[in-house]
């Protein structure tokens, strides 16, 4: 074989071999790519399912809202058992037609299958109920059986009204709510003009 011939051969074969790496190179690099964009759009972290931004979920119970769910973010978890929720907001309707909302920093909903059965509510709770506000640093809600639990200290407030105390149990469609212990109410009459402290 001529020294053309070997040339010729040495550099078809150093062709193929340089076009079989830039191919794997450009699939390696587009297939991580497409990974790496999959990862960013949906803002997925460790150890969650899915990430959503201005998450809404309605919850119902024969045809009919129980209740609705907003978050400014929400994370599914790998298992897809619980969601935890960044500025979670519930609203349901009360008996006599009156909203009820309940709002905290944090949440972490517990599923069961596509329904949220309880949610843990961390960071500071509000709940809207009328013209009753109440307020506690984290509590438990049970739809199912329309029950929030609170192990800390509660204060409630309006029409004149604080009322505070350490631990609640209450039922928010049913409008029941009961504190526990250390219960303390200051009434404010509707003139201003003193205040009276029941213990």
């Amino acid at each position: 074989m001529s020294p053309r011939r070997i040339a010729r051969v040495l550099g078809l074969i150093g062709g193929v071999a340089i076009g079989a790496i830039v191919i794997v190179t450009v699939w390696v690099v587009r297939h991580r790519t497409t990974e790496q964009t999959l990862v960013s759009a949906a803002g997925l972290l460790p150890n969650a399912l899915l990430h959503a931004r201005n998450f809404h979920w309605t919850q119902m119970k024969g045809g009919e809202s129980q209740w609705v769910l907003t978050a400014r973010d929400a994370s599914y978890s790998a298992d897809k058992t619980t969601i935890s929720l960044t500025d979670a907001r519930v609203a349901m309707i009360a008996k006599d037609g009156k909203q009820t909302s309940l709002a905290a920093p944090t949440a972490s909903l517990s599923l069961d299958g596509n329904h949220v059965n309880r949610a843990q509510l961390n960071g500071g709770v509000v709940v809207h109920y009328g013209d009753y506000v109440l307020t506690t640093d984290q509590a438990v809600f049970k739809p199912d059986e329309d029950r929030i639990d609170a192990p800390g200290a509660v204060k409630i407030q309006g029409q004149g009204l604080t009322v505070t105390g350490t631990g609640m149990t209450g039922h928010p469609k049913a409008e029941i709510f009961e504190l526990l212990k250390e219960v303390s109410t200051q009434i404010v009459p509707a003139n201003k003009a003193g205040a009276a402290k029941v213990s």
